[in-house]
């Protein structure tokens, strides 16, 4: 998949936003920008506000608990990254945007409604330095949403 050097330099970003996590199972960043390059907003996956984190407490009860990956969210004390950029951005600064992740190689249910309600067109996503960058349309996500929910 050809890239241009603002996929990458934006998945940059989001890496250098994702250290900024409080979550002790994983670290992701993420960033949204309009059709002019402009960053929105950003965010990374950690409690809300004043709430204390898996990390302050020293364990992670998904970790203690073997919670698959991708279920039990209510499980979670911590905000997804993306969720985090578009509570951040407000929908008006996402609509027609770009959303570049790190930290990920999928978009959860969650965050794939939230994406969809704030009108962000594409998603790139990268899960560390070794891989390879997902390109993912909201038509896309729309496509596996109806999927997931006829399928239930």
């Amino acid at each position: 998949m050809h890239t241009s050097n603002w996929t990458d330099y934006f998945l940059d970003v989001a890496k250098t936003i994702s250290a900024r996590s409080n979550c002790i199972r994983a670290q992701v960043g993420a960033v949204i920008v309009n059709e002019n390059n402009k960053i929105k907003a950003t965010g990374y996956n950690g409690t809300p506000s004043k709430v204390i984190s898996c990390r302050e407490l020293g364990f992670c009860y998904r970790i203690k608990n073997n919670i698959t990956s991708g279920t039990r969210y209510e499980t979670c004390r911590s905000i997804h990254a993306e969720q985090n950029a578009i509570i951040q951005a407000g929908e008006e600064r996402c609509r027609n945007s770009t959303m570049y992740i790190y930290g990920h190689n999928m978009i959860c249910i969650l965050c794939k409604r939230f994406i969809i309600q704030a009108g962000i067109k594409e998603v790139y996503l990268k899960k560390s330095e070794e891989a390879e960058i997902i390109y993912i349309t909201a038509d896309k996500i729309r496509t596996e949403l109806e999927f997931q929910y006829n399928n239930v």
